[in-house]
Parts: structure tokens; sequence; C-alpha cells
């Protein structure tokens, strides 16, 4: 060691012996530090720091002088065990202190501190002698950044390693090996997940791991170290206010594994401690391992005390749930062996390629990610409130009662100013409107408030305080206080309502507080014992609380205090009072059958007033049922019915009525159904249940018909009430249902699953509700009807389909209400019998992982998924513990079903429903392949299949990123291969086999020959069919006629007169498309492509077509004047030619000049002078357009001039100047020229010539007429508002860059030129073959451009792309459309038509999506044969260079300033897509224009007052563009265009995004909302006018 290292040594001494707790003995002792700097000191130890550990005892001998000189008495157990006893000290002060050596151990400790980080530079880490500390870029993202560093601070301070190095030299222990090794293990663990994306906070597992065991240090002699160091290691860290980290760190032990929720910081602490242990060797010294959990199993297994068979179950549990959280972390790539080969998370496949025992394991891990992930947004304060303020802002009471459940089952591991907000919380609910969120709110406060401390449940020293002042004693006195008596500036209802839910507040915490009932319940009973009497509306409260308490677990002290207060309050005048008084008397007659001093007050009470009391209390006194009379019953029921009926009285009324009916009374159905009807309106929460409850014990005394007829009532509640009525009504409809026979139940069922598919989000709900009542309840079924178990089991099946399907419903709400009620009626009910919920695993396992692997996390679904994955993980933990896992049948064969789907019919469902009948499992794949149809986005067809099968089980939709043609051997292949001991089967029509190429292509090795077959064939048909060419088994189905009849033109057909059509495809899937106005308008084939009739052609000066033509497009004289002036000009000449007939349509004449040629041409010098300026290079004359005066002359003429426009762009021309001819009539010219930029040139040069610079062009592509469906593009107030649109669009333009080139492209006309360069590159003809004969290649859209269409006899298949923006359009990126699969799976999919690709597109200039695509291409081998564009730019052209592609343009464009697609400036016609989670209803997507007042204006640099006029000019555009769609669809229709109805006249609608709170009235025009968007346009520019007088 050299000399610098050493001096740096000896300062660091210096310092370390100058501050706190060494500073206290040598602040002043100046000459000893000087001393010691003059010695340099720390030179002795270098003999030390030889490359072993250094030893303490070494240390201690080299400086034993020093201590000498400190502390001339040596301490009597010697130095080492003095300074360990110090360093204790420091930690827990409350150890015996011995200030006398205090000096020489400071000294001794601090040299050793230094020594240690000395040692630690020289020495490769030791795991069980080292802490690798997190790093300051480590610490920088965690939320405990500030406590970690002030604990690293206090680890240096206070001596903590050091003392632990001490420890293994003075004890027998080896503590700091243990403790290493957890840290090692536990960061290790969570670098190696946060690097996989899991949410991790490092500081948090850093130093809870390395204080997880700091509190052994703390134990006094005698006490017992494994049980008691848990609260000596809380008891440190919050001293020092460190409770984040020392809340994991003091919850380290397995049993802490117990709550269903754990965050990944305490499972990483946790994981980590289990695996580090300790043996004795031969000699009994502890040896520290770094184990497997399988060892470290055995290990604590053999270290347990007192071990029976109930604690080993309860460690198979823990460990259990150890050894998923250890598969978590393989599945993540974390190496366990801790040999740091991390590796890339693991890729799980779908669930449709598992089994059902594979997928059952994945789901494990999902479980425990999601618990991972719930942890980490509730785990921290500021998420922990966030999450009760997005509770306390919710008004649907459904999801307000997700929210109560998450927060009930994190409620265990809440911190105490958690617990304490929440209490907070849940007393405001107390005041909420809906009585059955009160209900919940008062229960999880009872359950908060006995499971206060439950954070921290271990044993604690003998005489130990609870560690604060805040205890659940206090907090129970506390609120107690606040719902016996409510603020009084609280209303009067308000106070009413925390009143009542006092007692379910106290049965939820007596729930809880098993063994500590006496100290709760002493605390209430103290409101009683008062000396006073207790006002009127306390004492109800009371006395309703006390009659719903468990008096069996009551003392009789307190049962006698209840009895004193009932006998107190018989004599209230108040008739409320009195009746609680009777029915808290009723109840201690049960449990004090003896005591006469009960039936006594009863024979005081005061009746006078009540029939009801009077009529309980004789009831009581009679001590059996009284039989009503008729009269008595009648009155009853009007009382029931009455507002003004206090509710406890009715309560008593439905007692009687009950009893009376069990009695054998009369008018049984009339009671059955009052308590129906009380069940649907009665406006009281507790007078529902009380009447669903008796309605119940009567169901046995009634006949079918009559159980029928009350059923029919409630089902009637169900589907006509409002919400906050019947959602009362399925817990008491669904048990109801089970006394119905066979025959009527399945009449209900099918009644409940038609209304699954309501548009009313609350009757679906409801009927969920019920489904799920009935499937927890129904093993009582079969105990009351005799069935075959098959049918019992069928129907099981079915209720459980119900809810299956309720999880892929139409809605958010829909879906999180089925995953709700899964995961409390059906995986973690507590009436349902493990077998059944086992049962019912076992088919949905992979449905249930699929939803997992698709859905998001956004928003509150997370939290209703959250919850059901609870309880599954839950049960599968359980059933592994009692069964060995859950069992699986053998897998069944495969039978892959592909088809367009477009939509999924009735008719797929029964083909799907035979196939899985014959034994199969059924694969539904939503291909791609039928290219030459118009089908709906893949995500669309995918969603409607799922939801109609969503009910039947096994099967499956086949994964999206899995594309299988049947043409291609090897798809067909890989398809084999994803079911390895599986046999595979294809499920095809009859006419496929017969029909389809495929089947007619030579057998090879995987193609479709070599499979199974399900084939089905159509039903009349005679002939025998001809499977010859399969080598295949084939089993050969057959289809029912009315099945046969279905068909998708019948659907679109019903569709667009917006028929019913749930006859044709499930009634769910009829819903949905209806409310995202699907197949509107929408043909069956896509339209083939066919090539224009027009031409251009170069034509002479002296041909005769020219003369025809200029002579019809002027008076005779001026066309002999045009002819002689063409002909001595030497100008060229370009025709427009109609292509078919070559009749002649217009002309232009033009002239391509070098500068030298220029004055020779334009017989001006100051002209000529004027061009060279301003050119910058060649030039080109416009000097003539010949159009004969139609409607079409300014359509022709702008026609021809874009023609000659681009002629010279692509010959790099710069410069463009207009000069007519001499004599030609140009009026309509120079009308058309401005429109393309054209100026007037100075008057000193040319009073007639216009010029236009044409460096650097602005494109406007004049695409809207490509964006309207037929027969509306069509129409002729259509076509013309399109015009005019594009003709003041283009005007607009000019003022962007005034004298620049607006250069305006018809994307009919480059529509038609790719075709003919595509069919040419394909080798086939221009127009469709018969029969069809189609090129070897595959054309491939990746733009805007040919969406929709077939380019003739050639393969063409879209890739749907998009320019997808953040929400703040801070930034986009190239996606696939909305609904479309991702551009991954697209790409996959034209890889397996296995042909070169021809990529089209409209332009080519900074290829953003080429860019995105060619990656993809290239992963997937895709061969790219040509890529065709529109226009091609120059940079462009260097683009494809650099990518090795062929590129070729209709156009090529050296250079261009901006660029424009008329549509996307249009909203409501087109736009670019926001990204948003939601899918807004009526088909629409949410989009941007780049315009106001929608956003900035995308081009730059330009002027406010140019931004606002273009953007004002869109607006009007498209607001006249769709009123005269409105128009003609109204003509043509007779109903109105609403935005519901836009996609009949749009092919792709849009709608202006206006932020997640602002939703589109479908119900109106698009262009009511563009005339509010111009209004608030103008707003942004003109002052508002003072009104006139």
């Amino acid at each position: 060691m050299n000399k610098k290292r050493i001096r740096q040594m000896n300062t660091q001494l210096l310092r370390r012996l100058q501050r706190r707790p060494a500073g206290d003995w040598f602040a002043r002792r100046k000459d000893f530090l000087q001393a010691l700097e003059r010695e340099n000191y720390m030179q002795r130890f270098a003999p030390l720091l030889d490359g072993g550990r250094v030893q303490c005892a070494q240390v201690l001998e080299l400086c034993r002088d020093t201590l000498g000189q400190l502390c001339p008495q040596e301490p009597q157990e010697g130095w080492l065990a003095c300074a360990f006893s110090f360093a204790r000290r420091q930690l827990f002060p409350e150890q015996e202190q011995e200030a006398s050596c205090g000096a020489g151990a400071a000294f001794l400790l601090s040299v050793l501190q230094v020594l240690f980080a000395a040692e630690r530079e020289m020495l490769p880490f030791d795991p069980l002698w080292d802490f690798a500390f997190l790093s300051e870029e480590e610490q920088a993202d965690s939320p405990c950044a500030a406590g970690y560093g002030q604990m690293l601070r206090l680890w240096k301070r206070e001596y903590v390693y050091e003392m632990m190095r001490l420890g293994l030299e003075v004890t027998p222990f080896r503590a700091l090996e243990h403790i290493a090794g957890v840290h090692h293990i536990a960061v290790t663990m969570g670098r190696g997940l946060k690097e996989s994306g899991v949410p991790v906070d490092l500081a948090l597992v850093s130093g809870a791991a390395a204080g997880h065991d700091i509190g052994k240090f703390g134990c006094r002699p005698g006490e017992r170290v494994p049980y008691l160091h848990y609260y000596y290691t809380d008891l440190w860290f919050r001293r020092r206010k460190l409770t984040d980290i020392g809340h994991v760190a003091a919850n380290h032990s397995v049993w802490d594994l117990e709550p269903d929720y754990l965050s990944v910081e305490a499972l990483l602490l946790i994981y980590a401690d289990f695996r580090v242990k300790q043996t004795h060797g031969a000699h009994g010294e502890e040896i520290t391992h770094i184990s497997t959990l399988s060892e470290a199993f055995d290990v604590i297994l053999a270290k347990l005390d007192g071990v029976d068979e109930q604690k080993k179950e309860r460690y198979r549990r823990v460990y259990t749930r150890l050894r998923d959280f250890e598969r978590f972390l393989i599945a993540h790539g974390v190496d366990t062996t801790l040999h740091g080969r991390n590796t890339p998370p693991r890729r799980e496949k779908p669930a449709a390629l598992m089994t059902d025992g594979e997928a059952l394991e994945v789901l494990r891990l999902v479980c425990v990610e999601h618990n991972v992930r719930l942890m980490d947004r509730l785990t921290g304060l500021r998420s922990f409130a966030q999450l009760l303020e997005q509770a306390r802002g919710e008004t649907d009471w459904r999801r307000l009662r997700t929210y109560l459940g998450v927060i009930e089952s994190y409620s265990l591991y809440l911190r105490l100013p958690q617990k304490m907000e929440t209490l907070a919380f849940l007393y405001e609910l107390l005041m909420h409107r809906e009585g059955d969120i009160r209900r919940q709110a008062a229960a999880l406060m009872g359950a908060i408030i006995a499971d206060f401390h439950a954070g921290y449940v271990k044993e604690r020293p003998a005489g130990s305080r609870p560690l604060g002042n805040i205890t659940d004693i206090g907090q129970w006195k506390l609120y107690l206080e606040q719902i016996i008596f409510p603020d009084h500036k609280l209303m009067p209802q308000h106070r009413s309502w925390i009143g009542y839910t006092l007692k379910f507040v106290v049965n939820s915490l007596l729930q809880h507080c098993h063994g500590r009932e006496e100290r709760f319940l002493d605390c209430l009973l103290a409101y009683c014992r008062a000396g006073g009497r207790v006002e009127a509306g306390v004492a109800f409260q009371l006395l309703d609380t006390f009659a719903a308490l468990p008096l069996e677990r009551c003392t009789p002290a307190q049962r006698e205090t209840l009895l004193r207060f009932a006998e107190s309050s018989v004599r209230y005048r108040e008739l409320t009072v009195r009746t609680a008084a009777a029915l808290l008397l009723r109840e201690l007659l049960a449990v004090m059958p003896d005591q006469p001093r009960v039936r006594t007050a009863l024979k005081k009470l005061p009746c006078g007033d009540s029939t009801s009391l009077t009529l309980l209390r004789d009831r009581l006194l009679a001590g059996e049922a009284v039989r009503l009379p008729d009269e008595t019953i009648s009155e009853i029921f009007l009382d029931n019915l009455k507002t003004a009926t206090h509710w406890s009285i009715r309560r008593v009324n439905i007692l009687l009525l009950a009893e009376h009916a069990k009695a054998g009374g009369a008018q049984v159905l009339h009671i059955a159904a009052h308590f129906s009807n009380l069940i649907k309106v009665s406006d009281r929460v507790t007078v529902r249940h009380s009447a669903g409850g008796a309605l119940l014990e009567l169901a046995p005394l009634l006949s079918v018909d009559q159980r029928n007829e009350i059923a029919v009532e409630l089902c009637r509640g169900l589907e006509l009430g409002q919400q906050e009525f019947t959602k009362y009504i399925p817990e008491y409809l669904g048990r109801f249902a089970l006394w119905l026979p066979p025959e009527q139940l399945d009449e209900l069922l099918a009644g409940l699953s038609a209304s699954l598919s309501s548009s009313e989000g609350h009757i679906v709900a409801s009927a969920l509700d019920t489904a799920a009542e009935i499937l927890e309840r129904y093993s009582a079924y079969g105990q009351r009807f005799a069935e075959p178990e098959e049918l019992r089991r069928g129907r099981a099946r079915r209720l459980l389909g119900m809810l299956m399907k309720g999880t892929v419903g139409i809605d958010a709400g829909t879906q999180q209400e089925a995953m709700y009620l899964l995961g409390r009626h059906v995986f973690g009910s507590a009436v349902l019998e493990r077998e059944e919920k086992c049962r019912a695993l076992q088919l949905t396992v992979r449905r249930i992982l699929a939803l997992c692997q698709e859905e998001s996390e956004g928003g509150l679904y997370f939290y209703y998924r959250a919850a059901m994955l609870g309880k599954l993980y839950r049960l599968m933990v359980e059933q592994e513990l009692s069964c060995g896992g859950v069992p699986f049948d053998p897998p069944r064969p495969v039978a892959f079903f592909p088809g367009t789907f477009d939509p999924f019919t009735l008719s797929h469902k029964g083909i799907v429903r035979a196939i899985r009948d014959a034994g199969f499992e059924v694969l539904l794949a939503i291909d791609e392949f039928s290219w030459s149809k118009r089908t709906q986005p893949y995500r669309i067809r995918r969603e409607i299949a799922a939801m109609s099968v969503a009910d039947e089980f096994y099967v499956h939709i086949f994964p999206e990123d899995f594309p299988v043609n049947i043409a291609n051997p090897e798809n067909l292949r890989r398809l084999r291969q994803a079911f390895p001991d599986r046999q595979v089967s294809i499920v095809v029509g009859s006419d496929v086999v017969a029909h389809a190429s495929s089947y007619h292509k030579p057998a090879e090795p995987d193609s479709i020959h070599s499979f199974d077959h399900v084939i089905f064939r159509r039903a009349g048909t005679d002939a025998e069919a001809d499977y010859g060419c399969l080598s295949g088994h084939v089993l050969e189905l057959t289809l029912p006629e009315e099945l046969e009849e279905i068909s998708s033109t019948r659907i679109r057909e019903a569709v667009d007169a917006n028929r019913d059509i749930s006859h044709l495809i499930d009634p769910m899937a009829q819903e949905f498309i209806y409310r995202h106005s699907l197949y509107l308008r929408e043909p069956l084939d896509k339209p083939v492509l066919r090539t224009e009739d027009l031409e251009f052609l170069p034509c002479g000066a002296e041909e005769e077509r020219l003369r025809a033509l200029v002579q019809r497009s002027m008076p005779a004289s001026a066309a002999e004047t045009v002819l002689r002036s063409l002909r001595l000009s030497g100008d060229d000449v370009l025709l427009l030619c109609h292509g078919e007939s070559k009749t002649v349509l217009g002309a232009a004449v033009y002239r391509c000049m070098d500068s030298q040629h220029l004055f020779s041409r334009l017989g001006s010098a100051e002209l000529a002078a004027f061009v060279r300026e301003n050119a910058g290079g060649r030039t080109l004359l416009v000097s003539g357009l010949f159009v004969p005066p139609t409607p079409q002359q300014s359509e022709l003429g702008q026609l021809l001039l874009t023609e000659v426009l681009t002629l010279a762009l692509g010959r790099e021309y710069t410069y463009a100047l207009y000069m007519p001819l001499e004599g030609f009539s140009d009026a309509w010219v120079r009308e058309l020229l401005p429109l393309q930029g054209f100026v007037s040139v100075p008057k000193g040069c040319s009073r007639s010539a216009l010029a236009v610079d044409m460096r650097q062009p602005i494109i406007l592509s004049n695409n809207v007429d490509t964006t309207i469906k037929p027969p509306l593009s069509t129409a002729p107030p259509v076509v013309a508002a399109v015009a005019e649109a594009h003709r003041r669009l283009q005007e607009a333009m000019t003022k962007l860059q005034p004298g620049s080139l607006v250069l305006s492209l018809s994307a009919g006309v480059i529509y038609h030129r790719l075709l003919r360069r595509i069919t040419a590159c394909n080798g086939v003809p221009e127009e469709p073959t018969q029969p069809r004969k189609l090129g070897p290649d595959i054309c491939v859209p990746y733009g805007k451009l040919l969406r929709g269409v077939i380019v003739p006899n050639t393969v063409t298949k879209t890739l749907r792309t998009d320019k997808v923006y953040e929400p703040d359009l801070s930034s986009y990126s190239i996606e696939a459309y909305p609904d479309y699969s991702p551009l991954e799976d697209q790409v996959r999919t034209i890889r397996a038509f296995d042909r070169p690709a021809i990529l089209v597109d409209d332009v080519l200039h900074d290829g953003k999506r080429i860019r995105r695509l060619a990656p993809l291409l290239q992963k997937t081998g895709t061969q790219v044969k040509k890529v065709l564009v529109g226009y091609l730019t120059g940079t462009g052209r260097d683009l494809m260079e650099s990518l090795g592609y062929d590129a070729e343009g209709v156009y090529y464009l050296p250079n261009l300033r901006m660029r424009f697609v008329e549509s996307t400036l249009y909203p409501f016609i087109g736009g670019d897509t926001i990204r948003r989670s939601e899918r807004l209803e009526g088909g629409l997507q949410p989009s941007v224009n780049r315009i106001l007042p929608y956003a900035s204006p995308e081009f730059s640099p330009l002027d406010p007052e140019t931004a606002w006029d273009l953007s004002l000019c869109c607006l009007e555009n498209a607001r006249n563009i769709l009123l005269a769609l409105e128009t003609e669809y109204r003509r043509i229709f007779a109903r109105n265009l609403t935005l519901a109805r836009l996609s009949e006249a749009v092919i792709l609608p849009l709608c202006p995004d206006k932020g997640g709170s602002m939703t589109y009235d479908l119900s109106r025009g698009a262009s009511t909302y563009l005339d509010d968007d111009i209004e608030l346009l103008k707003r942004m520019r003109f002052a508002p006018k003072e009104a006139k007088e």
C-alpha cells in the first residue's frame, strides 16, 4: 500500500474522530489528534492490508497502547466486546451504559471503519461480507432516495458494519454473513427485475435488506431473538424516522407472505431472507449458506420448534407463494443462481396455443405480476392518496365499489397514516346516497379499526408499549363518537345515514377482532351506561345496533348492560325507540330464555299506538308464531307501502308476515308478491334486504306456479326498473330462481342471456349479477330437483358462459362487472365448493389468461382485474396444497377454422358447436387472406367473433401474430409445430375443397392435402363430394338449413335498413355493430381499379386534330391567328385525349427554355432580364391552353396545366412563365393560373405575362373524392361542392408563399397511372381477365393510396398504416391504423402470401412510413420487388437508394416546400389519428386536423393572419361538403345523415378530438359541429364589437 493511500486513511480517521459519536470524546483532545497526525497513525496497520481479511483482534493488538492512553483501565470483558457493546448502544440506547471506556471503544471502531473501507477497495466482492449499496444514478429515481441516503449516513455514524464484523469475533453468531447475503440476493434480484421493466424501488430494497436483522443487536439477554428481533428492527427505523424502509424491513418473516398483497420490495426481502440460511457444523459453529428454495425449505422446517401439521400447512402455503415469485423472477430474465447471467424477459406464447396446464402456470405468474404492479400503485403515500381522491370523485356506485374492494384487499398492508386517511375517507362515504356503499364503507371501517396494528403483529418484549400514540382503541372511540353524534352542521338526512351505519361498523369489527371483543364492546356499551336519559335518536341507533350484535360473543356483564338499556328504552314516547327495544328484547330472549326480566320488560312495553308493535309483543310473550287475520294482513300491506311508515316498523311487519306464512297462514302468494314488490320499490335499503330474506324463507312454501309468478315479477323489475332500484334485485332473484323447476329455470336463464345484449348498461350488469348469484349457490339445486348430472353441469357451464360473455362485453362497465363477479362469486366465493371452483377454472383458464395478455392496464379496469386475479391466485394455491393442483382432461385434438368472419354469424357459431361437440378444440383464425373482399378491420372482426363465442367453451381465437395461409406449406408446418402431440384438422366448406387453388396444387410435404379435415357440406347437396386430393382423415358434417341461409349479404342489407339481425348473428354482436355503425353501405367485394379514359399525347403544330380543337375553342378568325402564331413560335403541344375514342379534349402549348434562348422567344429584353434575375435556372413557358367552353373546361385545363408543370419539374426547371400566343383569348386561363401561384410580372416587363417560382413548390393532393362512398361520391351536388372546395383551397394556398408554385395533383390521375405501372411490373393486363389469371407479385399499398381497391389480375393487400399523434401533439409515430393488427403482424401476413411485393404509396419524400416498414420487411424475409409512388422527391430517391429499393414515381419533384393532402385538412372527412384508449361510438375515430381551432398549423413559417385564413377556408370547405352530403343523403335515403351514420357517406369517418371529457351527440349532423367550430375560430381573430344602440 503506497504512502498516499495511507495518508488518505489517516485523514479519514481524524475526520471520523471529530464527528459524532466519537466527537463527543475527542472534540477537546486536540493534542491527541495532532499526535495521530504526526505519527501518520494508520501506517502501523499497513501490514494487515496484505490481501487477506482484516481481523479485529489483530487491529486491537496494534492499537492497544493507544487505547491504554485513552482508558488506562481496560474493560473487564476486553476491548473487542466493549467496542461491540458500545456500537450496540448507538443503535439501542436502552442497553446498559458504560461511559468509562467510551473513548477507547469509539477510537477502535473508527480505526476499524477506515480499515474496512480500504479492505473493500483491495479485495474482490464477497456476498457474505460486503454490501454493494446503490450508486447515485440508481438512487435518482427512487421515492425512498432521501431516506436511503439518511440510512447510509447512519450506517457509518453508528458503526453498524463495524459492529457486525466485531460480532463475528466476540459472539458465536454469524449475523453479518446472513445480513450481507440477504442484501446481495435482494439487490441483485431487484436490479434484474428493474432492468426487465418491473417497477422496483431499489433504495427501498437495499435499505430494508441491509437493516432487516438489525434488531437482533437490540435483544436483551434471555429474550427470544428469532421472535423479538422484528420488534427491535421496527424500533430502530421508527426512531430514525425511516418508517418507509422500516415497514418492509420489520416484516420479513415468512409468515408475512400470508396477506394476499405484498409489494415487490417486501417479496424480494422475504425471498432473499428465505434463501440465506445457517446450519451448524460438527463443533456447533454456525455455517452460512446461500441455498436454493427447496434446500432452504428443509432448513427452516428443521429449525421451527413445535411444528405440527397445521403449522406445516401454513409453511407450505407461504413456500408455494415464494416459489411462484421465483418463477416470476425467472420469467423476467432474472438469473436466480446469482451468476449474473440475466436474459431478456421470456415472451410467453399466446394462450390459444397453450395447453390448459401451461396456461395455469403462466396465469399464476400473471397473478404475481399483477400483485406487484398493484402494490406499486398503492405503496407510496402519494399514489395511495391519489387513489383515495379518484375514489372520492367517483360518481358511479359500481366503480366506487371496486375502489373500496381494492382498499379492503390492501388494508392489511396499509401503514398507520394511510389507515387514518382511509378511515376519514370511509367516514365521508357514510353519507353517500347509495345505501350499499354506506354499508360497504361502514364494514370496511370496522375491519380497518380491528386490524389497526396488523402491520406489526409479531411478538413484543415483555412490558413494551405500542409504538406511537395512535391505537386501535383510540380510533374506535374517535369514530364511535363521530357516528353516534355526527357534526350538527351536517344535514339531518346525512346525520341519519351516518347513525344507521353503526351496526355495520360494529359487526364488521367484531368479525375481525377475535379475542378482543370485550375491549371494543365496552367502549360501545359505555354510551348506554350513562346516568341520564339518552336522546331518542341516539337511543334508536344504539338499540338497532345492539339487536344486530352476536350476543353469544358478549360477556354476561355486557348482556346485563344491554338488558338494562332495553328495560329503560321501553318507556320512551317515540314509537321507533320502543320498536327497536322490542327487537332487542327479542334477541335477548333467544340467548337468555330463563331471564324473567326480559318478559317483564315486554309486558311493560306500551303498544297502543301501533298494531304491528302489539302483534310483535304478543308473539314474543306467547313464544310461538301468530297467524294474522286477513284484514290485518291487508293493513300491513298498505302500511308497508306508505312513505310515512318508519323503516323499523316495516321490518317488524315483514317479520310478522313471514312468521305467519311459515306457521301455515293464508295468502302466502300475496305475501311473497308483497315482498318482491318491496325489493323492487322500497325507498329503504334495510327494508329491501329484509323483504328479500323473508321472500327466500317463503320460497319452499310456494307452489311451482307461484314461484314462477314471483320470479317473473322480479325479472320484470330487473328489465324495466331504474338502476337505483334494480341493483337490489339480482341477489334475491338469483337465489329464488333455484327454487324453480328445470324447465322454468332454463326459461329464466334464456331471458337473462338475452339481457346481456341490452344497450342499457345497468340491465346487462343486473343480468350478470343474477347469473353469478345463481351459479354461486347452484350446488343446492341438485338437492331440490333430481336430474341427470350432465344436464346439471351443462346448466352450470351455461351460467359460467354468461359471465365469460360479460368479460368481452361491448362496454368497459360490462367487462369490469363480469370480472368482479368472477372474482367474488366464483373463484373467491365462500359458498361455492372448491371442486366447483376448480371446474370453473378448468373451463376458463385460457380465456382468463387471454384477457390478461390482451388488455391494457389503464384506468379502473386494472383494479377490477387485480381483484379477480387475487381471488383466483388464492384458489390456485389452496388447490395445490390440498389436492396437488388443478386436474385437467387430456388436450383435445385441434380444429383450425380459418375464415374472414365478416361478420361472425350464427351459422359460423353452429359450425363451431358441432365441431366442439365432436370432441375437438376449435381455434377460430380470423384471417387476412381473402384479399378481394372489403372487410372490417381485423380487430373489429376479432372482437365480434370473440363476443359471439365467449359463452362457448373449448373455443378460442387464434393469435393475430400467427398468420396461416392454407396455400403456404411453410405456414402449415408452423401450425403443426405449434401443437406438438396433438392432431390438427383444418375446417373448411366443401365448396372450398372443390374450388380453392390451394387444393388444386400438387401435394407436397406439409401442404394442405396432408392434413385431417372437418368439412361442412350444405344441406340438400346430393352429389357425392370428391375428397380424393386429401390424404388425411375427413370428418364430414352438415348444418341445418336455417343456418345455411345466413349470409353476409343479408346482414349488410338488414343493417342498411336498420332492421333486427339477432336471428342472423349473436345479439351482443348486433348491439356492437349498431353502436359502432359498422357495415353501413358496405359492399361485400372491393372494386377493381380500372384505367382512366384520359391520355396525354404529344402533337405537332400542323396536325389536323389540333386545328379542329383550336377552332372548337374560339371564333374562327381568332383561331387562324393563334394557329399561325403557334407555327411561328415552335412551341411544343400536349394533347389531352379520351383514351378509348381518342377524342381530343384539350391541349397545352408550352416550351422549355434555357436562359440563352429567352430573348429570342419572348421578344422582350426587359422580360428576359426579369426571368434571368428570378429563375436561377431553366424556364418553362406556357403559351396557351385550348379547351372547348364546356362545364369541364376548368377541370380539364387544370389537368393539362398540372401535366405540363410536373413535366418541367421532372426536368428540374425552376421557373414558369405564362405569355399567351398572339390572338389567344385567355380570360378563363387567367382565372386558373393564379390558383397555381402565378403572379403578374412588373408592368415594365410585360402587361400580359404571369410568372411563378418552381424551386420549392407547395404540393396539394386533390383526393377528397376518394374518401366519399358511392353513390354520394358521384352525385352532382357533391361533385360540385368538392370542386368548389378545392378551388377555394388552392386560392388559400397561394397566400402561404406568394409567388411560389402550388401544384394540384389529382389522386385520380395518379391512381390510374400507377395502375399501368403496377400491372406492367406484374406482367398482367390492365383490364380484368376472365377467368382471372393472377400475376406472380403482390401489390402492397402502405399509405393512403389504393385503400379498398384491387389492381386488376394482381393480389392486392393493403398495409394499414397511420400517423398517430400523442394527445398533446408533442410527437407522432407510424403505427397500424386503429383496429387493425400491429404492423409486425400485417407484414407477417404479407410474407405468408409468399409473393414478391410491389410497395405503393402516394408520395415518397421523408419516407417515415417506409423507414418504419423496412426493418419489418427485412426481418420477415419479405422480398420487395419495386416501390411505386405517385410523386417521388429527390430526398425520397436518395432514401430508396440507401435502403436498396428500386423506386419509381409517376411524377418526379426534385424538391418541395410543403405538402398537403386535402382530405386531412377537412374535419370529419380526414385527418391524422390521436391516440386514445377508449373507442368512440358511431364508428368515429378521434383525429386532429392541423388547422385552427384544433391545433397550431403544422406549416411554418407562417404569419397568424394567413394561418387563420387558411383554417377558416378548410372549415368552411368541410362544412359545405358535408352539407351537400347530408342533402343528397336525405334525398336518396329519406333520413338524416347523422354522426351515427356518417360511415354510410365517408369511407373512414373521423371526428376532431376535443379531449377525454367531451363527447359528440351522434344524433346531430357533422356540419352543425363545424358551424360551432367556425364560430369558435372567428372568436380567435375578431374582437367583439360594441352593440349599437
